[in-house]
């Protein structure tokens, strides 16, 4: 049977590839998209990303590269060129088994040559619902209000825009007429900041609860959006059982008059980093000396404005985070990040499905001051991102 369906397979190929033409020459991707439609609706994609952005460091300059993921800088005063394959490439392949059954893989292709699963997910829709399985972006990291391309696309994410460190997660999702909810794994509980000594661990039953609603209009949309989580952290040695509990909520939406647009987000968190959040400066939740918690409060907001001018889209961004610890004396640790961008269509082929553009770009990372009032620095850039999509 195998070697059968082997064989039916290899005469397809041929038949597909070698079989000429009619009157109107069928092009290769005619041929492709054939084959795909032969074999169940397996659609392939690829997007290959190029960063070429300079960097300069001031003098107070101390954050590493998990911060500004992408970034070559690791300390003040550095100048340094970013000439490099972004890490956010990919090439995947979408499939539909008709109306009720799809699914995606899709592999990141990174700058040191490795090769990472980025989405890999099945879906089953049964009248309006879609229930998907796998992994996949977060109600709470799938956002298409910024633009930003530097550091992998990073669209103000954790600066502004609220964002789930890691953003592919394994997860079960309910999609709904514009609602998102979706159970996710919790991969970021940790034990607050205690000591090896303490030898402590957590215990997570439950994953996070992510939810997120769209209403959606001609000209105007806009997102209600919140998450929740609990587990606990327990040392026999300091003698420690707490539950640490985070939630965050928020607002956004957009309004679109050609050719401008604006669009808006605020959200505040508690506990933000034990939720898996990823924000600037955010320590989390931590232990005091006499092993009680210390709750950390977050918030954040971004406002985008742009305009379409032809084909070439101009945008300029802001976005501002704050983390306070829920004790007395402390100040708060503030970030912002800001940018101005062009996105600039250079070519695309017949069909629309392969596209060339470069997107220039200038921004800062600004760490501001942290909660003992000291300048932290900022981080400049300029460049631009090359993007072939395929």
């Amino acid at each position: 049977m195998r070697k059968l369906f082997i064989s039916l397979l290899a005469v397809s190929l041929v038949f597909i590839f070698s079989t000429p033409a009619p009157a109107a020459e069928k092009t290769m991707e005619d041929r492709i998209k054939t084959l795909e439609d032969v074999f169940g609706g397996w659609s392939f994609y690829g997007s290959a990303r190029f960063a070429t952005f300079y960097e300069k460091s001031d003098s107070n300059f101390t954050k590493d590269n998990d911060k500004v993921t992408n970034s070559v800088l690791t300390g003040p005063d550095q100048k340094e060129t970013q000439w490099a394959l972004a890490n956010n490439s990919r090439l995947g392949v979408a499939v539909n088994r008709g109306d009720n059954f799809g699914g995606r893989v899709e592999l990141g292709l990174k700058n040191d040559g490795s090769v990472g699963l980025r989405l890999g997910y099945g879906s089953y829709t049964f009248g309006d619902v879609t229930l998907l399985i796998g992994q996949d972006y977060t109600p709470l990291s799938d956002w298409d209000y910024s633009n930003q391309v530097f550091n992998g696309d990073n669209n103000l994410a954790g600066w502004g825009i609220i964002d789930v460190d890691g953003k592919r997660i394994p997860q079960v999702k309910i999609k709904w007429n514009g609602l998102q909810a979706a159970l996710v794994e919790n991969k970021d509980s940790d034990t607050c900041g205690l000591p090896a000594s303490a030898n402590a661990t957590t215990e997570v039953l439950m994953p996070n609860l992510e939810a997120r609603y769209r209403l959606s209009m001609d000209k105007f949309f806009g997102d209600i959006f919140g998450g929740v989580n609990s587990y606990k952290v327990k040392s026999k040695t300091l003698d420690i059982d707490k539950t640490v509990t985070s939630y965050a909520l928020g607002l956004g939406g957009g309004l679109k008059i050609d050719p401008a647009f604006a669009k808006a987000m605020v959200w505040m968190a508690r506990n933000g980093k034990q939720m898996g959040l990823h924000q600037a400066d955010a320590a989390g939740a931590t232990f005091a000396a006499d092993n009680s918690l210390i709750a950390d409060k977050d918030f954040g907001w971004a406002l985008i404005a742009g305009a379409n001018i032809q084909t070439v889209t101009v945008e300029a961004g802001y976005g501002f985070v704050s983390s306070e610890k829920d004790t007395s004396g402390v100040n708060k640790d503030k970030a912002q990040n800001y940018y101005v961008n062009a996105s600039i269509p250079i070519a695309q082929n017949t069909l629309k499905t392969a596209k060339f553009s470069i997107v220039p770009e200038v921004g800062v990372y600004d760490y501001m001051k942290d909660s003992s009032s000291k300048d932290q620095g900022k981080a400049t850039y300029v460049g631009a991102k090359w993007q072939v999509s395929f």
